[in-house]
C-alpha cells in the first residue's frame, strides 16, 4: 500500500498490525509524510463533523450523534498523538506557536543610509540595543508614537518604546500628544518631552539641545530641572541642529531617482529571451475597462496578457508605480500561458499584509495536472513550491506531489513591506532553489523526482486558485497583500542573477 492508502486505513480503523508498522516507519523517516498525515487527519475530522455544521457553526452537543462525536474525538486524538510524538523526534513538525516580536520601534525610512549593523534595513522592527548610523539619514518611529530622525555619523541606544539615548551625533525628535513624556537621554542630560519638537547634538561628553516647538524639561545632575520652550537652547555646539524642512523633499527625490533607475533596467530586462511572461503592472489610464495586465516580454505575446478580477490597483514600490492588491476571496489575476518547458524561474515583488490561510497563493494552475507548478506561501510563513507527476492512468490520489518548503520568511517583522521572492526548478536535476530578498533560503531535490518530465502552466492565476481540485479541504487561497512585478522564465536563473533582480528593484 502507498502512504496515502496506509493513512486512510489508519484513520478508518482498518489498518493491520503489519501496515501500522509500515506507516510508522514512513512517518518516522519523512517529514513530508508526517505533514500529509496531519492534513488527512484534519480533513477526516472535518468530514465527520460536516453533518453537524449549520451555517458555519456547530450545533449544540445534544444534537450531534454519539457516533460522530466518538469518531471525531478518536481521529483528533490520533492526530494529536502524532503531533506530540513530532515534538520529540521529528525535525519539521507543525508547531502552533504564536509569533512574537521583541521590537519597540521601527526603521520607517532611510535616505542613503549606511549602518554599522549590516542587517538593518528600512522597514525593520528595532529591538532594544545600540544602532549606529555611519552616514545618510534614518527615521525611527517608536511604538509610543515618538519619531526620531538621525543623521550620520550618529549612534543611539534604543531603550524602550518610551526612551532612547543619543550616544553621539545629531538627532531631531518629534513627540505628538499621545507620546507625551518620551525621554531622550544624552551625556549629562535627560530630556523629558511634553509634546514638542526638538533637536539634540552630542559631541564627546558635551550635549546641546534646541527646542523648535512646545516644551522640554531638561534634567541634569548639577542643576534643578530646567524648562526649555520654543526657540530656547541649552548647551553649545559648533554644528547646526538637524533641519527637517528639506528631508521630505530629499526622500521624494530619492524615490523618483530609484524608480527611474528601475524603469531603465526593466526595459532591458524585457529583452531577455528566457522570459515566458513579464508583468510590471503598468496601469494604463486609457484602459477603459481598467482590467488589462500586459506582459512586456519581447517579442510581444498578446495572448499572455492577464485579466484582473476583483483585485484593485494600488501604489507599488514607489509613488507613480502601480501594483495589484488582493484582499477578497474573489480577487485574482487570470492568465493562460501556452507552451511546454524544461526549467523555470518565478520571480516576484510582493507585499504580504497577513498570512491568514493554510495556503496563500502566488501562482496556481487551474486544477493540478502533471507538470503544473504551484507556488504559495505556507501558513508558517515559508515559501512553498510543488509540482506533480502521476503515473499514466492515475488521475488522483497517491503520493506523487513533489513539495519543497523554505524556512519561514514572512513573519511579524516582514509583513506589510515589499520583498523579492523567487524559485527555480530544473526538470533534469530536479533541484528547487528558493530565494528571499536576493538570498538563497532553501535548496532541495525530491526523492520522487524523475528527470526529463515537461513543465506546463495553461490556465492559471496570480494571487488565487481558479479551479481547486474537487473536494479539496482548502480551496480558498487568495493572497492577502499586493504584487508589484512578476516574471516567469523558461530557465534556471543563477543566484547572482536573482541578487541583481533584488538590487535593481529594491525600493530602498
Amino acid at each position: 500500500m502507498n502512504l496515502e492508502s496506509l493513512i486512510h486505513a489508519k484513520l478508518e480503523g482498518e489498518i493491520t498490525p503489519e501496515q501500522h508498522e509500515q506507516l510508522e516507519a514512513l512517518l518516522r523517516d519523512d517529514w513530508q509524510a508526517r505533514r500529509l498525515y496531519l492534513e488527512l487527519a484534519d480533513q477526516h475530522a472535518r468530514l465527520l463533523q460536516q453533518a453537524a455544521v449549520n451555517t458555519g457553526r456547530l450545533k449544540q452537543p445534544s444534537v450531534i450523534s454519539r457516533t460522530v462525536r466518538w469518531r471525531t474525538s478518536a481521529l483528533l486524538a490520533s492526530a494529536a498523538a502524532i503531533v506530540l510524538l513530532a515534538f520529540i523526534v521529528w525535525p519539521r513538525a507543525a508547531v502552533d506557536n504564536e509569533a512574537i516580536s521583541n521590537g519597540v520601534a521601527m526603521l520607517s525610512d532611510t535616505l542613503d543610509a549606511e549602518f554599522a549593523e549590516n542587517a538593518v534595513r528600512s522597514g525593520d522592527t528595532i529591538a532594544p540595543g545600540i544602532l549606529t548610523l555611519n552616514k545618510g539619514l534614518a527615521k525611527i518611529e517608536f511604538f509610543s508614537g515618538a519619531t526620531v530622525l538621525i543623521e550620520g555619523a550618529t549612534q543611539i541606544e534604543v531603550i524602550s518604546a518610551w526612551e532612547a539615548r543619543c550616544v553621539s551625533g545629531r538627532v531631531r525628535v518629534h513627540v505628538p500628544p499621545a507620546a507625551k513624556g518620551f525621554l531622550m537621554d544624552a551625556p549629562g542630560m535627560k530630556l523629558e518631552d511634553l509634546g514638542t519638537e526638538f533637536a539634540l547634538n552630542v559631541t564627546g561628553k558635551d550635549s546641546a539641545v534646541h527646542v523648535f516647538e512646545g516644551e522640554v524639561i531638561a534634567h541634569t545632575k548639577e542643576k534643578p530641572p530646567a524648562s526649555l520652550k520654543e526657540g530656547m537652547t541649552l548647551g553649545q555646539t559648533d554644528a547646526g541642529f538637524l533641519p527637517i524642512g528639506d528631508v521630505h523633499d530629499l526622500v521624494r527625490q530619492r524615490q523618483e531617482r530609484r524608480h527611474a533607475e528601475w524603469q531603465k533596467w526593466s526595459q532591458e530586462r524585457c529583452e531577455d529571451p528566457r522570459l515566458v511572461a513579464y508583468y510590471t503592472f503598468k496601469h494604463w489610464p486609457d484602459d477603459r475597462w481598467d482590467r488589462l495586465v500586459k506582459s512586456y516580454a519581447i517579442p510581444p505575446q498578446k495572448q499572455r496578457a492577464g485579466g484582473a478580477v476583483g483585485a484593485k490597483w494600488t501604489q507599488g514600490r514607489w509613488p507613480g508605480k502601480d501594483a495589484l492588491e488582493f484582499k477578497r476571496p474573489g480577487d485574482r489575476l487570470r492568465l493562460n500561458l501556452d507552451g511546454s518547458y524544461t526549467a523555470l524561474t518565478l520571480s516576484a515583488w510582493v507585499k504580504v499584509d497577513s498570512v491568514d490561510k493554510k495556503y496563500n497563493s502566488l501562482l496556481l494552475t487551474d486544477g493540478y495536472d502533471n507538470g503544473e507548478p504551484h507556488w504559495q506561501i505556507y501558513e508558517d510563513g515559508s515559501l512553498m513550491f510543488s509540482i506533480i507527476y502521476r503515473p499514466d492512468g492515475i488521475t488522483r490520489g497517491g503520493d506523487w506531489n513533489q513539495i519543497y518548503f523554505s524556512k519561514p520568511v514572512f513573519g511579524p517583522d516582514s509583513l506589510g513591506r515589499w520583498h523579492h521572492i523567487a524559485v527555480s526548478y530544473d526538470n533534469q536535476s530536479g533541484q528547487v532553489i528558493q530565494y528571499f530578498d536576493g538570498a538563497e533560503v532553501s535548496r532541495e531535490v525530491s526523492k520522487l523526482h524523475q528527470a526529463g518530465r515537461p513543465i506546463s502552466y495553461g490556465p492559471c492565476e496570480l494571487g488565487n486558485w481558479g479551479l481547486p481540485t474537487q473536494g479539496h479541504p482548502f480551496p480558498i487561497r487568495n493572497l492577502n497583500g499586493a504584487i508589484d512585478e512578476f516574471a516567469i522564465y523558461a530557465a534556471v536563473l543563477s543566484g547572482a542573477e536573482i541578487q541583481s533582480i533584488f538590487e535593481n528593484g529594491n525600493p530602498k
